[in-house]
Order: C-alpha cells, then structure tokens, then sequence
C-alpha cells in the first residue's frame, strides 16, 4: 500500500508546524517545512524570495516523490493558503499517491499575529517577518471553504 501524503493548512503562526512535528512522530512521517529549509538554505530576510522559495519547492517535491516510492508518509508543512494552492498541491499529490489529507489548523488571526511577531524579535534564527508583511500577507489568506472538496481533519491551536 502507497503511504500518505498530508497537506498542512492554515496561515504564519498558527501552530501548523506544531501539529506537523507531532504528527512527524506519531506516524513515523518525514516532515518538510518551507520556512525551515529557506532559512537554513538563504538566510532569515533572503533577497530574490520568489526565486528561492521555488527552488525550494522544487527540492521537497522531489523528496516527496522518493519517500512515497520508499513506502514513507510525508508531511507538507507550507500552509496552502488558498483554493488554488490546494488543489495545485491534492493534484500532483494524488499522481504519487491515492492517499492524501489535508489538516486545516484553525487560530484566531490576533494570537497568530502575536506569535509571529514575537518569534521574530525573539528568535534570530526565524524568517524575518514583521507586522507589515504579516498585514499583507494575510490579505492572501482563504480560509478552508466549501469549495475545498478534499479529504481532511482539523485542528483548533493550542
């Protein structure tokens, strides 16, 4: 049997990678974090960003593909944070395996605001994030809808 590819949505600082490293365990899962490969490959504030970050994407779909054809569950940590993304994404995923699911994280926008901006100032070692590009950002942010027919479980934020 193929293994699992799961999706993990929800917008910056709303505990997705929490979740996913939780999960990682439990299921014996290997995780890819974009924020954490951009960093440790670019730096925290990297120039030419679109650039990198599909590079980088480019990178985790190939080690996706190897682990499901080594019989090994992964976890997209990326947030998917629109319709399109995810159904981009569900797409090429189901050409690797029958067996993807998304979980959809669920945080109030001010405590995630919150936790970002104080990983930012505390945290030398995070994407530079600061309140303007969190305010912009999160005008890009589409809430898992109806419209997002996809096999899938929640989680609320701690």
């Amino acid at each position: 049997m193929k293994h699992t590819i799961h999706l993990m949505v929800g917008f910056m600082g709303f505990g997705k990678s929490t979740i996913a490293k939780q999960l990682e365990k439990d299921l014996s899962a290997k995780r890819f974090t974009h924020d954490e490969i951009m960093r440790e490959r670019y730096g925290r504030n990297p120039d030419d960003f679109q650039t990198k970050y599909k590079l980088v994407d480019d990178f985790i779909k190939q080690q996706t593909e190897l682990c499901i054809e080594n019989n090994q569950d992964v976890i997209l940590d990326y947030g998917f944070w629109n319709h399109k993304k995810r159904l981009e994404y569900y797409n090429w995923a189901k050409t690797l395996t029958d067996n993807v699911l998304f979980h959809v994280v669920r945080c109030d926008m001010d405590i995630a605001k919150q936790r970002v901006l104080n990983r930012t100032k505390n945290n030398p070692d995070e994407l530079f994030i600061d309140e303007n590009i969190f305010d912009t950002l999160s005008k890009q942010y589409e809430p898992w809808s109806d419209v997002d027919e996809f096999p899938v479980v929640f989680h609320n934020s701690k």
